[in-house]
């Protein structure tokens, strides 16, 4: 085994206290934006499996952050509609004619 720094295992947790900038200012804006950034690159790579759309670290399709309030509002409105008759398909109608 060789003495690299990569061969080194990464710390899971650590007692050091990471310095970040005072929020509301624009350094912490800047720090919260390069963090941000880091982990999404981390993230959103072809390692981690993002699973359907319903599911993961992403739910919905990126087709959705495109869509327009009241596409939204139709599809919200559809998607309930099919979660309620998901929900009675088991229930059979009776009638008293």
């Amino acid at each position: 085994m060789s003495n690299d720094k990569a061969d080194k295992p990464k710390l899971v947790h650590s007692k050091d206290v990471e310095t970040r900038p005072e929020p509301g200012t624009p350094e912490f804006d800047a720090w919260l934006f390069k963090r941000a950034k880091e982990r999404a690159a981390k993230y959103l790579t072809d390692e981690y499996d993002l699973g359907d759309d319903e599911r993961g670290i992403l739910a919905g399709g990126y087709d959705r952050l495109l869509m327009s309030d009241e596409e939204l509002a139709e599809e919200e409105k559809a998607m309930d509609q099919a979660q309620q008759q998901e929900r009675r398909k088991h229930l059979k109608s009776v009638d008293n004619d």
